[in-house]
Order: C-alpha cells, then sequence, then structure tokens
C-alpha cells in the first residue's frame, strides 16, 4: 500500500501530541513535514524528529510540498476556515480539528471549495469501537424510541496563557468541549432540532454551559459542557423503553470502553475493547481517501453541528430561545 503522506499545521499544538503518533503508527499512514511558525522551528524540529519528517518554514512552504498528500490542520479556531480553504486549493486533502468553522456559512465554503478532495471535521470519538457499538444498539430498536439525549462534556482548564480563553482566537466552552456535547444529539437524532435555549457562564469568554435542544413531537437534549469543572465526557440516549449509557466518550488508547443498557428486562453492562480513537480516526480517514467516499463525519454533518454552535450563542447572548426553522 503506497503511504498517505501527511503534513501538519500547528505540530505543537498540544492535540497534535495525541494525534501526530497515531497517524504514524497507522498503517498505511506516514508523517512527512510540519510547519513552523516564527520563532518555532525548534520546537516544530523536536516534533518531527520522532517521525523522519521534516520541517517546512511557514504554512505555506507545507502546502506547496508536493510529497505532501494530506494535511493535519490544528490551528486555533479562527485559523481553520482560511488555512482549509488554502490547504484546498493547493490540492490537499484535509483533517481539520474541531471545531472546522464557527459558522454554517463557512462550513458551506469549505464544502464548496473540497470538489474530490476529502475534507473531514475530526471528531475522534466517533470512531471508536465504543461509540460504534452505541450506534449500533440505539439502532437495533431494544430501547425503543429515542425521547431524550442527555451530554455532558467537562474538563478543568487552566486559563493561564491558553488559547481556549482568547475571544480573538475563537475560544470558549461552546468551540472546545460544548461542540462535542451536541455534537451527540445530532448525529442520535440525524436532524437539526427546532429550536434551541443555552445560558453561559462567561468572563472574557463563555466558561460552561447549559443547554436544551427541541426536535420536536417531545424529543430533547439535554447538555451541560464547561472549561471549569469535570472530567466528565458521558452520553446518555433515553428511549421509550430504555436506556443506553455511555460511561466515558474519550477513553484512554489503553482504557476499555464500557456501556450499560437497562430495559424492563433489566441490566447489563457491555465491555468494548481498548483502541486508540485517533488511530481509528487516521485509519476512516486514509480509506475515505483511498475509496474516494464520504467519510463518517460528513461535510453535511459539520455544516449542521456549526449552525447549532452558531443558535446557542445568540440564546445564550439575547436570552431567548433560537427557532432554527427560520433563518437569521
Amino acid at each position: 500500500m503506497t503511504p498517505l503522506r501527511w503534513g501538519v499545521l500547528g505540530a505543537t499544538a498540544h492535540i497534535a501530541s495525541r494525534v501526530l503518533p497515531a497517524i504514524h503508527a497507522t498503517p498505511g499512514n506516514a508523517v512527512v513535514a510540519v510547519a513552523s511558525r516564527a520563532g518555532r522551528r525548534a520546537a516544530a524540529e523536536r516534533v518531527a524528529r520522532p517521525f523522519g519528517a521534516r520541517v517546512r518554514d511557514g504554512y505555506d512552504a507545507l502546502l506547496a510540498d508536493p510529497d505532501v498528500d494530506a494535511v493535519y490542520l490544528a490551528l486555533p479556531n479562527t485559523l481553520h476556515v482560511p488555512w482549509t480553504l488554502r490547504a484546498l486549493d493547493a490540492g490537499k486533502h484535509v483533517l481539520v480539528e474541531k471545531p472546522m468553522a464557527l459558522s454554517e456559512e463557512d462550513c458551506v465554503r469549505i464544502e464548496r471549495a473540497a470538489a474530490d478532495l476529502v475534507v473531514m471535521e475530526a471528531y475522534m470519538y466517533r470512531f471508536h469501537p465504543q461509540q460504534a457499538r452505541a450506534a449500533e444498539l440505539l439502532a437495533s430498536g431494544e430501547i425503543g424510541e429515542l425521547r431524550v439525549v442527555r451530554s455532558a462534556f467537562a474538563y478543568p482548564t487552566p486559563a493561564e496563557g491558553g488559547i481556549r480563553f482568547d475571544p480573538a482566537l475563537g475560544g470558549g466552552a461552546t468551540w472546545d468541549v460544548g461542540c462535542y456535547a451536541f455534537d451527540v444529539p445530532l448525529w442520535a437524532f440525524d436532524t437539526v432540532p427546532r429550536a434551541v435555549r443555552a445560558r453561559f457562564h462567561s468572563r472574557e469568554v463563555d466558561l460552561g454551559a447549559v443547554a436544551t435542544l427541541d426536535f420536536g413531537d417531545g424529543r430533547w437534549a439535554v447538555l451541560d459542557y464547561s472549561l471549569e469543572y469535570g472530567p466528565r465526557a458521558a452520553y446518555e440516549f433515553q428511549g421509550s423503553r430504555g436506556s443506553i449509557s455511555v460511561r466515558n466518550a474519550w477513553t484512554r488508547p489503553d482504557e476499555e470502553g464500557r456501556i450499560t443498557v437497562v430495559t424492563l428486562d433489566g441490566v447489563r453492562d457491555e465491555v468494548v475493547p481498548a483502541s486508540d480513537a485517533y488511530a481509528d480516526q487516521t485509519a476512516a480517514f486514509a480509506e475515505a481517501v483511498r475509496e474516494k467516499v464520504t467519510p463518517l463525519v460528513s461535510l453535511a454533518h459539520s455544516a449542521r453541528t456549526a449552525r447549532v454552535g452558531e443558535a446557542l450563542v445568540r440564546s445564550a447572548a439575547t436570552g431567548a430561545e433560537v427557532d432554527l426553522r427560520r433563518r437569521p
């Protein structure tokens, strides 16, 4: 198999320290180049050394590298859209960290620019076997009709010097941990909610939130997320005849997954073998590139997620419910 050759924008970001080893360890994939910004070449060289990758001076230099097939983009949130578009213009496939964009409009721009290139938002948990099993259980009908999704994603994060707390860089809980929380009901119900309501705890940026999503016909999602408490990364599907609970959606590579199913027939726990979600994500992305198929996290899904994130921000700012059946 000819390796899918990866270049990395934002190689010194914390998340890249999780993703790059996974790309390197996944058969049929190779990290061949990383890009440094001004003053960060030494740090980029330390990142590149374990993979035998070269360091390019500047992001544009990496995009011009003919030996790079795909780009992993781990830059601050507000840089995701412009550098995704530039990577596509350079003919590269793109795996971009979430959030792909802070607006539905920008997701549509990316979709139009993608043509026959693969672009995927990096919701790594979607590719873990635990997630696949939870989706399979939901689709089986064992718990009846899905009525309520409860989702909580939170992690206490030091504010000092962190880009997560910089409003100019798209910081805040909604676009950091929150987008995981509302991603769950969006794929579970497989539609956009009719309306959303959110309340934020904010300083320079939103630090946490509670929110409800109304999917109509008595179907709801109830969310909380935060950069101030945790850790918590759990979700539950409540159906008309039972529930499915995932205790930890962010399992470590060496951690078994655990799913609890409760019905009128009793309670059972299922154990899902440990797996590296970042490696699972890499394998799925590479397959989408080679097979020329739409990835599990599609551009349409990303646009839907961005639309809900925008609406939650608007609801918190106005104190009112936002009706998604009407365009702003």
